[in-house]
């Protein structure tokens, strides 16, 4: 492509990228279609919502199902209580750390907080 700034011509040539295409996006003067248009080398996202997607009711259901069917001799994933839980104790850890660091700083508005935050925890 010719093109010219300030009196001086130059060549351009417009990269050009292999994409794919996606799922139908709208319409076109009503009768033509439209789609989403995707770089080749990234995945086409999934819609929100739909069939791939997880959510918190359905994780747990995945995780009863992966244990049913899974022999006794392999270990089966963690489950959701198990990662609240060990969650929670990270929380704990954190809030612990902030509590000696106040105390040490002789920061006395920030510990009564910290122990607010502490019974809220319930650690």
């Amino acid at each position: 492509m010719q093109l010219t700034y300030r009196g001086a011509n130059y060549e351009y040539d417009i990269p050009t990228v292999d994409t794919i295409q996606g799922e139908i996006a709208g319409k076109y003067r009503r009768d033509r279609d439209w789609n989403y248009r995707y770089p080749r080398h990234i995945p086409v996202p999934q819609k929100y919502g739909s069939a791939n997607s997880t959510t918190k009711q359905n994780f747990q259901a995945q995780q009863d199902i992966a244990a049913a069917s899974s022999p006794a001799a392999v270990p089966s994933s963690p489950t959701l209580k198990d990662l609240a839980q060990v969650h929670r104790a990270h929380i704990c850890s954190i809030l612990d750390r902030r509590q000696q660091v106040a105390k040490a700083k002789g920061d006395e508005r920030l510990m009564r907080l910290l122990e607010i935050e502490w019974k809220q925890m319930a650690c």
